[in-house]
């Protein structure tokens, strides 16, 4: 299997069924071995029982269901270690990131990179939500010395490999590319992907945590890097 996509959903049931015929129209025009796994934070809406329909019409669907809050990184600890693929590509629920660009990490996988970090071409965001990642960007590169662009898409492929078998703290999915560069990752790919409109709802995850708590995270974070917490060896066996 080429690639596991995995989608964390916490109350989409206006974006799910636009989602779906955007990544159907996309999985039906490859030959790759594609799943699909969404994990369901909790939803208080009809999410759990669209995801549940749409798991009966298309087989490469699957569903893991959190019973309680796990947010982003919650989402991501269980469903990395169920996933199949010898790739692994994170993206959002929320109809932001475009299916169609799913083409272009298709292409880079197929050179067996190690990360294909997604750089979008305008970002919608608030004015201090964006300074906040120009600051983030370039405390990871200044920590890790890291090659890319950015640091903080959402929209992003690994070799499972690097970021499977690891216990997660507290918001480590915000902190996956230079997990994965520690653990050994060294060929990296970007490209250029679409940033549309949030059409329906609002973020499910909070912001101004975000901000306000971002640089004693990324402190703590580094501290783990120091001392080894991410330091295991990567997965072998998992190349499918």
């Amino acid at each position: 299997m080429l690639a596991s996509i995995i989608i964390p959903v916490r109350n989409e049931e206006e974006s799910l069924p636009q989602l779906i015929a955007e990544l159907n129209e996309v999985i039906r025009a490859v030959s790759y071995d594609i799943e699909v796994i969404f994990v369901n934070d909790s939803s208080t809406d009809t999410s759990p029982e669209l995801l549940e329909s749409f798991k009966k019409k298309y087989p490469y669907i699957q569903i893991v269901h959190l019973s309680r809050r796990g947010g982003q990184t919650g989402c991501y600890q269980i469903a990395f270690q169920q996933a199949l693929g010898k790739y692994i590509i994170r993206m959002d629920g929320d109809l932001q990131d475009d299916p169609q660009d799913l083409h272009k990490f298709f292409l880079l996988l197929e050179e067996d990179v190690d990360i294909v970090m997604g750089l979008r071409t305008l970002r919608r965001h608030k004015r201090i939500l964006r300074f906040a990642s120009i600051l983030y960007d370039s405390f990871v590169v200044l920590l890790f010395d890291s090659p890319l662009h950015t640091n903080t898409s959402s929209f992003i492929a690994f070799k499972a490999k690097y970021i499977k078998g690891i216990v997660f703290k507290k918001n480590d999915h915000r902190h996956l590319p230079a997990i994965a560069m520690r653990r050994g990752a060294s060929k990296i790919r970007e490209v250029i992907v679409a940033n549309r409109e949030r059409i329906h709802g609002v973020s499910k995850y909070n912001n101004a945590k975000k901000i306000f708590l971002g640089v004693l995270e990324v402190v703590q974070f580094f501290l783990r890097v120091k001392t080894g917490f991410y330091d295991a060896p990567p997965v072998q066996g998992e190349e499918t």
